[in-house]
């Protein structure tokens, strides 16, 4: 075994058991590039023409991005409630 696949393999860093630490602030924001794939490949696979492509897929995005700040919102909204009626 090389030294390279030594290290690969090694108890250096293993994937979902130790997570590459990112500051908490950063992992927020890891939610704009997992969206923007996720509206790209969607309207991609819909699309009948490649023509209005970006600006669907731009309006996907902010779809997806606002539902998601609009659900952070509302269970925040409801935490809150919870913890000032009933504690």
């Amino acid at each position: 075994m090389t030294s390279a696949m030594h290290w690969l393999l090694a108890e250096v860093w293993i994937p979902f058991v130790n997570p590459i630490p990112v500051r908490p602030g950063v992992r927020l924001l890891m939610l704009l590039p997992l969206a923007l794939c996720v509206a790209v490949v969607y309207r991609a696979i819909r699309a009948r023409t490649l023509r209005g492509l970006p600006w669907y897929a731009l309006l996907t995005f902010l779809n997806i991005v606002g539902g998601m700040a609009l659900l952070a919102i509302g269970f925040y909204v409801l935490h809150e409630f919870v913890l000032h009626f009933w504690t």
